[in-house]
């Protein structure tokens, strides 16, 4: 992760650089667009896109952007596709648990505005955690004309229910993965022969674990790939274990699994990862096939990283690195510049109001994040997250969520600003000077670089600032978001 410099009460940070930037001009035709998300995919260097995406790279990195210091505010899956479809922080748009799912508003999302000025939209995998065939019976309005939603966290065996909220069950013995690409690539062949304006949201199950509520064996619980990546060698796994964890929380001081197996779950993991790849390859050619690849936006991002050891924790919902920095990466020709790298921190945030830019459509309610088509700037991010007992937080994550106590955290360059909460208010703080968040400052071991009172004053009063942020500077907002 590469980051700017900053002083410790908030001067400007280093302006941000953009490397291999020609010049632009609109391209032509009826704008399209395509967002891939993927499931608690840990974020890699741009350097390293071709090691990870070795198909899809040739576009998503030789042909666009990659944001280098990409992350998402809420580092679980429910939160982070909230903000995503939205542009809103949790605190705004009330998805703030895994739980949260049914108090997303349809007016606030992407797809329903899209709908709206009669773009054809549809969705295809991993919507939003606790929407289940129930709730589809019952027309949980996702926004989408046309979806094809899990009902199951499964690779193989999996269930999805359709927009008339129907469930279905193929027999076919498709992969997860494969089955997306299929949908996806049905769509926009379908779209794309009638002239037809569209927007997919092809989110992908990988390279999630198998269903945690099973109880399964370790190896059980990994990832599961198709026989086509199933053995493939990967890069080597580099294991970064902080030495000394007694500057965290107590659930941060240990990790359960050995190096050994954290090894074998990154095999997995990129194995899985390896899948994806294939199947946004294949939607990238069926865009050039079918003469629309010039219209169309695409958007490879993460709804979370994922550490697998780093910090003393394994998994997400932290608010160190491994867990809140994501791969963002984007494509439209004329727009985003090719095999640029954009060292700016922007966010999942950022996606809707990008794609309300790419389309000329307005949004129909405020949102917190900025177009990544415009030059703003961004010196501080803000991150939150709430402590989620509940069962669904459980089929998702397994123990994780009750173990972490709900915090926020503010980020300026290499400097983070942690506070921990239960119901009688903070019960921790952690101040960090590198970007890994190796030493907490604030520990006692840590005396002598201890900051003054007077700059954790001043952080504490910033981050209580931000967590009732709406709006964006330019949107002339009171108390805007950074």
């Amino acid at each position: 992760m590469t980051v700017a410099a900053c002083s410790t009460t908030g001067s400007s940070v280093q302006p941000a650089r953009l490397t291999g930037t020609p010049e632009v001009v609109p391209p032509p035709g009826t704008p399209n667009a395509v967002v891939v998300v993927v499931d608690d995919m840990d974020d890699f260097s741009c350097a390293d896109t071709a090691r990870f995406l070795p198909r899809s790279s040739h576009w998503l990195r030789d042909q666009g952007t990659c944001f280098e210091n990409g992350s998402v505010t809420s580092p679980v899956c429910c939160p982070a596709r909230g903000q995503l479809v939205t542009g809103q922080m949790p605190h705004n748009n009330g998805v703030q648990r895994q739980i949260d799912a049914r108090n997303l508003r349809v007016e606030d999302t992407v797809q329903h505005d899209l709908g709206e000025a009669g773009v054809a939209t549809y969705g295809a995998g991993k919507y939003l955690n606790g929407v289940n065939a129930k709730a589809y019976h019952s027309r949980f309005d996702t926004g989408f004309q046309d979806f094809d939603f899990w009902n199951g966290m499964d690779y193989w065996g999996y269930s999805m229910v359709d927009d008339d909220g129907h469930e279905y069950q193929p027999a076919d013995g498709v992969h997860g993965t494969v089955r997306v690409g299929d949908l996806v690539n049905g769509f926009v062949e379908e779209k794309a022969a009638a002239g037809e304006p569209f927007y997919a949201y092809a989110a992908f199950h990988a390279p999630h674990t198998q269903n945690a509520l099973k109880d399964p064996t370790f190896r059980e619980w990994l990832p599961a790939a198709t026989p086509v990546n199933a053995q493939r060698l990967v890069p080597r796994f580099r294991y970064q274990p902080e030495a000394d964890t007694r500057d965290k929380l107590p659930p941060f001081q240990g990790v359960r699994y050995s190096r050994q197996q954290f090894r074998e779950f990154w095999t997995a993991r990129v194995r899985a990862l390896y899948d994806i790849d294939d199947q946004v390859a294949r939607i990238f050619t069926t865009l050039e096939t079918q003469g629309v690849l010039d219209e169309t936006a695409v958007f490879f991002v993460s709804d979370n990283g994922f550490s697998l050891g780093a910090n003393g924790w394994e998994g997400k919902g932290v608010p160190y690195p491994a867990s809140v920095n994501v791969p963002m990466l984007a494509f439209l020709p004329g727009r985003f510049a090719p095999g640029a790298v954009d060292t700016r921190p922007v966010g999942l945030v950022d996606v809707a109001p990008t794609l309300y830019d790419v389309f000329g459509v307005p949004a129909a309610h405020p949102m917190d994040g900025q177009s990544l088509l415009t030059p703003f700037t961004r010196e501080t991010e803000y991150f939150e997250y709430a402590n989620d007992r509940s069962r669904v937080a459980l089929k998702e994550s397994g123990r994780s969520p009750q173990a972490i106590p709900s915090w926020r955290m503010i980020r300026r360059g290499d400097r983070s600003y942690v506070e921990y909460y239960n119901h009688r208010g903070i019960i921790a703080r952690e101040f960090y000077e590198d970007p890994r968040m190796r030493r907490n400052l604030l520990f006692k071991g840590y005396r002598s670089d201890r900051p003054s009172k007077g700059t954790i004053r001043w952080w504490h009063d910033e981050l209580h600032r931000l967590a009732g942020c709406a709006g964006t500077p330019v949107s002339g907002a009171a108390n805007p978001c950074p």
